[in-house]
């Protein structure tokens, strides 16, 4: 005879609780996290094995970008410049000098994007986080998310038996950023971003955020604003 009645089913796990003494702590099966987190003097450049007091960093891209994102140093300027510099042309480079100088870091389009991302991330709660990228490119217009309700699911997206007939002009550009973010075509590349007559300032600040945030550098969508700007826009090192 077993020991648990609902050995092997939904139930099991519910009658181990009541079975076990009150205020008893569970033995393993848990996951350990580390109470660790990183301050800005611990991701000081001098620190770095690739520092050199003599020369500004000749790394193309920064080994500890999470790092410094958790302690709060990197600024967003920097940010995207250490993720697309191996690919970023001049005509980016100057595009997106331009526009975070020029305007604040907008995460989220409006309160009804961010409600709408939210909603459905959380209905949604087994897609990928490409999935999750592309979601908060089709959630930031009412009108190209009506088209996009009913193809959404666990599985993602079926861009397939999306009709885009009568889409404003710029809305068009942030569905191609969608699908190629979501099924990882080239719909809409870098050189498509620097150009303004493709990609509107709007769309372009859009557009921004989940490309990077697939690039696993601790982008966290469903964060504060205020959160967000203070993790990333903290003082440089």
């Amino acid at each position: 005879m077993p020991y648990y009645f609902m050995r092997d089913t939904p139930l099991q796990a519910l009658e181990q609780l009541m079975m076990s003494q009150p205020g008893q702590k569970t033995r393993g099966g848990g996951i350990y996290r580390s109470p660790f987190h990183y301050t800005p003097k611990d991701v000081a450049c001098k620190y770095c094995q690739n520092y050199d007091r003599k020369h500004s960093c000749r790394l193309y891209e920064c080994t500890c970008l999470e790092e410094r994102i958790e302690a709060g140093v990197l600024e967003l300027n920097e940010f995207v410049r250490d993720c697309f510099a191996l690919s970023m042309g001049p005509q980016l480079r100057k595009r997106m000098h331009q526009q975070f100088r020029e305007r604040k870091p907008q995460f989220f389009l409006s309160d009804a994007h961010r409600r709408r991302w939210i909603h459905w991330r959380e209905r949604c709660w087994r897609l990928s986080d490409r999935n999750k990228a592309a979601l908060f490119l089709l959630t930031a217009y009412e009108s190209l998310w009506r088209r996009m309700i009913w193809k959404c699911g666990n599985d993602g997206f079926d861009f397939q038996s999306v009709r885009l007939g009568g889409i404003e002009p710029e809305l068009y550009s942030v569905y191609q950023a969608a699908k190629a973010i979501a099924v990882g075509c080239c719909n809409i590349t870098l050189a498509d971003l620097a150009s303004p007559e493709l990609v509107t300032d709007e769309a372009f600040h859009l557009i921004t955020p989940p490309r990077l945030s697939l690039l696993g550098r601790g982008w966290d969508l469903s964060a504060d604003q205020n959160e967000q700007n203070q993790r990333i826009g903290g003082k440089h090192k």
